[in-house]
């Protein structure tokens, strides 16, 4: 299987990095909070990521490919 490589950058996603999705690929309001790797195992093209939504208590978590995503430099 594919490393998960997002398409912004050739090296592969880690946890921690923080990505956005990109914008052919969004939902309403996807544009509006911030997500966190949480784990990208190496044989594989989809990530764990978290959505950090101020106020609430449990952030929530989805799977999705690397390709749909960028990475956020800092």
């Amino acid at each position: 299987m594919d490393a998960p490589i997002p398409a912004n950058d050739s090296r592969q996603l880690m946890p921690g990095d923080r990505v956005r999705i990109l914008p052919e690929f969004q939902d309403a309001g996807d544009d509006e909070f911030e997500r966190i790797v949480v784990e990208a195992p190496s044989d594989s093209p989809r990530v764990l990521v978290q959505t950090m939504i101020p106020g609430m208590q449990i952030q929530p978590t989805e799977r999705i490919a690397a390709r749909m995503l960028v990475r956020v430099i800092q």
